[in-house]
């Protein structure tokens, strides 16, 4: 039963839809997920099979603009009432809407009205409405009912708005939003609801005006339509008889017309009927008929002259209208009065005598004059009953008179009488009068006649041209003092016969404009000097804070101290502008600088072709030395493999063995137990039971330390090479092969050597025979000390490239020092644990005592020296004799010097590019106008300026 009642009501239901739905398309299951546009809904639909119930929310009705979307939310409900997963099939009457999955759905309306969102699944439908408003406005649209209309007619106006959908609908606009022709008028009204709830909008009525083609207008929020009218005249309802004036004399004729107007006052010409109301003035008209006429006046009197039409222009009705002339009686031809061009002083009486006549030249003595006068003066100066004009007010005055309608005139020029004071104030009344020179002072002239009042006087000025001028403002009596110079001044002003002077203090201006007084010319590289002054507007001098001036330049860097400028010539090129700006003044100066090689860092361009060819020869002389040295190495060596071939045959001698130690400026202490660098081939140790010999004869000089530019800050270099600048890191990579001194250790027994810091050579202690014959050793200071102090730039510089002899050297060392012969070892191993302990106390005694000592060993029997190095062939041939692994060993240095290099050439690019450091590594901020990286002003750490530049060794702080 249950299942009837749900079938009837869901047919019910469905009938409902269909006869509200707007289309017939129906919806299966392939439309989800996809846009369903205004279609009804048919069951079964897709979703859940146990679907019994869907609930929408939010629940309808639901208003929502047309240019909005709204998100719904269906719940799939089974005959339990439990919420069932999946998505209903969606539908609306109107519009889209977009299933979102999980039962959301998003709907975007499209026309305005009630519609429907049906959600379906299986045999369940569920439906909201959804009631559609017009969107935002995007458009209006003015819509008048015709566009040609007469002066009696009106248009009705309605306004619609439009938004993004298309929809429009009627918006009312007040009055103001309105643009109308002149002469016309709107009565708009706003809308009222209705009885049964609804609203009507009242349209807006024009009444137009004059005739002609206008355009009325309307705006709202920025939004503007407009309608074009054309407007004619309309019917006629009034006749007018058009006249210029209703008073004139009896020889005067007066022109007349008649013309029709509508409703709204627009005039037209028409011809109708002319007559008066006295028949004897109908001879007076010219015409009686007609369009126009004319009266002449006879006879004195008021005439009253009538107009009447009938026709097609009012619609056949009649219509009248009539005019009163008032005629003059005697009119007088001309009047004549004396004392014209006359020219007289306030104060002064003139005596008016007026004369009328008539055309044939008669006086009428009843004549009546009215008395007028065009002037400042006033009407007040003429006297009607005795005739008299007495004026007040400089200036030219017209005396007019006029009689019967005749009138006549009299041009008299008045000028003031001399003054018996003269005040000169400023235009706010101040009797003191000061100024700053450069601007102007306004002044306003008052003099006291000799009737008591005080009005404006024009003098005529001298002034010392030395300390201004004066001019003219405009009016009377105004005058602008441009002053110059400074103090008291005097302004001299002549009236008539009289002098009067007026005192101005003229005070210092404020600061107009700065002089930059700089040479034509300079060199780049170089520095000039430049003074700046300032000036106020008349060009006196105005003190200055000088170092509180803004100063830049194209040419370069600017400087000041004690009140001085310098300019630093860094850019060359001609007409290199100097900027100078304090408070609102400014100046400028120009500077042609001579362009130098290398943008003048090293001087002019003279200096650095010198210094270049210089440092050409200085190198040309490093490869001659480097190369000398080289080939008088080899020949040494050559000599002495001869005569070590000699000594071979020879019988070891019995001298007792001395260790060589060979100490250099701050020789560290050998380390012992560190085993051989990583990678080289080494032999196995020789036997305990070879003899001991004295290998080690030959004494190579120590590598050369690496150049100064390779180390950081703080670290100091044993060669006599310029030291790093402080400011600048540069990190050097342990590359140096074999010879890497942070890796070169003295395991024991093999006399390993700290290559570039302490070459020290250690041989086995010798037995209880030779220690009782062993010499002390001799402590000698060597040659490099003295050497080394005398050296000149040259050697300074040669220091800073490695030499490949001192190299071979070291290599030929190491062999003969690593041979370390030693005796039967469970006799010799506690003497060597003590010649260990003596050799490092004897070290360190030396370094105390000295920076760089040499113990000398001495020579033992050749014949020792021989019979040992005969049984050590294969290490010799390992390590010393075998070509092939030198070349290697070189190739390898080189490959290794290569990527230093690079190394430490991006090192310098990149503390280029930072800038110059502290010594704890901060990279210092640059000034204003100082481009980081670039040669300029830094912030030092202690927050002062610093002048800095980057040259070939690094950054230099100049000061």
């Amino acid at each position: 039963m249950k299942k009837m009642i749900r079938k009837a009501t869901l047919l019910l239901s469905l009938i409902i839809l269909f006869s509200t739905s707007l289309t017939t398309i129906y919806l299966d299951p392939s439309t989800l997920n996809q846009f369903s546009e205004g279609k009804s809904v048919t069951t079964p639909c897709g979703g859940p099979s146990n679907t019994d119930s869907i609930t929408i929310l939010p629940p309808g009705p639901v208003t929502l603009p047309a240019d909005q979307s709204r998100i719904f939310t269906a719940t799939l409900k089974d005959s339990d009432g439990n919420t069932l997963g999946g998505s209903p099939d969606w539908s609306v009457s109107d519009g889209s809407i977009n299933p979102q999955g999980g039962g959301d759905a998003i709907y975007y309306p499209n026309s305005v009205g009630n519609h429907t969102v049906w959600a379906c699944a299986a045999d369940a439908v569920a439906s909201i409405q959804v009631i559609v408003t017009i969107g935002a406005t995007q458009s209006i649209e003015l819509i008048g009912n015709k566009n040609n209309l007469t002066a009696d007619e009106t248009i009705e106006f309605l306004v619609m708005e439009r938004d993004s959908r298309g929809n429009t609908a009627p918006l009312f606009v007040p009055s103001s939003g309105w643009t109308i022709p002149e002469g016309s008028g709107l009565n708009v009204l706003p809308g009222f609801e209705t009885t049964t709830g609804g609203f009507v909008h009242q349209p807006a009525v024009w009444h137009p005006g004059p005739i002609g083609t206008f355009d009325i207008s309307v705006s709202v929020d920025g939004l503007q339509s407009s309608w074009n009218v054309n407007v004619s005249r309309g019917i006629g309802v009034d006749l007018v008889i058009n006249i210029d004036r209703t008073i004139i004399t009896s020889d005067e004729i007066i022109d007349l017309s008649m013309s029709i107007s509508d409703v709204r006052g627009n005039l037209w010409p028409v011809e109708g009927q002319w007559s008066t109301l006295a028949p004897q003035a109908m001879s007076w008209l010219s015409n009686y008929s007609g369009e126009h006429t004319t009266f002449d006046g006879t006879l004195v009197g008021n005439w009253t002259v009538h107009g009447e039409y009938n026709g097609v222009e009012n619609g056949n009705i009649n219509m009248s209208d009539e005019v009163t002339i008032d005629v003059r009686a005697g009119r007088i031809s001309l009047v004549e009065i004396e004392g014209h061009d006359t020219t007289m002083l306030t104060g002064e009486v003139l005596q008016l005598t007026p004369v009328a006549t008539d055309l044939d030249g008669n006086i009428i003595e009843d004549a009546t004059f009215n008395w007028s006068v065009d002037g400042a003066s006033g009407q007040e100066s003429i006297d009607e009953n005795n005739l008299t004009f007495v004026p007040t007010t400089k200036g030219q005055h017209n005396i007019l008179a006029e009689a019967g309608g005749r009138p006549s005139s009299i041009r008299v020029q008045v000028e003031w009488s001399d003054p018996i004071d003269l005040n000169v104030t400023t235009n706010d009344g101040e009797w003191y009068l000061t100024v700053t020179t450069g601007e102007t002072l306004p002044l306003h002239v008052q003099g006291l006649d000799v009737r008591g009042e005080w009005h404006t006087y024009n003098p005529i000025w001298e002034i010392d041209a030395n300390f201004g001028s004066i001019e003219e403002s405009g009016g009377d009596g105004d005058y602008l003092y441009r002053a110059a110079g400074v103090n008291w001044t005097q302004l001299h002003a002549f009236v008539g016969e009289n002098e009067y002077t007026i005192l101005v203090f003229v005070t210092p201006g404020v600061l107009d404009n700065i002089e930059i007084t700089v040479t034509d010319r300079g060199i780049q590289g170089k520095s000039v000097p430049f003074s700046l002054r300032g000036f106020d507007i008349s060009g006196n001098g105005v003190a200055i804070p000088v170092c509180d001036v803004t100063v830049t330049s194209t040419a370069g860097r600017t400087e000041c101290n004690d009140d001085s400028w310098t300019l630093h010539l860094d850019n060359g090129g001609e007409q290199q502008v100097i900027k100078a700006t304090y408070e609102n003044a400014n100046g400028s100066g120009y500077i042609d600088v001579q362009p130098t090689l290398l943008d003048g860092q090293f001087g002019s361009s003279t200096q650095v072709i010198a210094a270049g060819a210089l440092l050409i020869a200085l190198l040309i002389s490093v490869v001659l030395i480097v190369a000398y040295l080289r080939v008088k190495r080899l020949s040494d060596e050559i000599d002495e493999d001869e005569e070590y071939d000699e000594e071979e045959e020879e019988p070891l001698s019995e001298e007792p063995f001395t260790p060589e130690v060979t100490i250099t400026q701050n020789t560290p202490l050998p380390m012992m137990g560190n085993s051989p660098p990583m990678g080289m081939n080494m032999p196995a140790p020789p036997p305990s039971i070879m003899p001991r010999t004295n290998i080690g004869k030959k004494r190579m000089a120590p590598t050369p330390p690496p150049p100064s530019f390779m180390f950081g800050t703080g670290i100091a270099s044993n060669s006599s090479s310029p030291q790093p600048v402080p400011g600048v890191f540069v990190r050097s990579e342990s590359k140096y092969g074999w010879e890497d001194p942070s890796h070169q250790v003295t395991p024991p027994g093999y006399g390993w050597e700290q290559i570039g810091s302490t070459s020290v050579g250690i041989a086995a202690k010798p037995n209880a025979i030779e220690e009782q014959n062993a010499n002390p050793p001799a402590i000698e200071q060597p040659k490099e000390i003295d050497e080394e102090k005398n050296e000149s730039p040259l050697s300074n510089a040669l220091s800073m490239f490695p030499d490949i002899t001192t190299e071979k050297e070291k290599e030929i060392d190491i062999e003969e020092k690593d041979l370390t012969p030693t005796g039967e070892e469970s006799e010799q191993e506690n003497e060597k644990e003590e010649s260990k302990d003596d050799l490092e106390n004897t070290i360190i005694e030396a370094t105390e005592s000295s920076d760089n000592l040499v113990w000398d060993d001495d020579l033992q029997n050749e014949s020792d020296e021989s019979e040992d190095g005969s049984d050590w062939d294969s290490w010799d041939d390992e390590w010393g004799g075998d070509e092939e692994n030198e070349d290697k060993m070189e190739e390898q240095n080189e490959e290794v010097g290569e990527e230093l290099e690079e190394e430490i050439e991006e090192e310098v690019e990149d503390s280029a590019t930072l800038g110059p450091r502290t010594e704890d590594g901060t990279v210092l901020k640059a000034l204003p106008g100082t481009k980081e990286g670039e040669s300029g002003w830094y912030f030092d750490s202690n927050g002062k300026p610093s002048l800095w530049e980057f040259r070939e060794v690094g950054w230099e702080r100049i000061k």
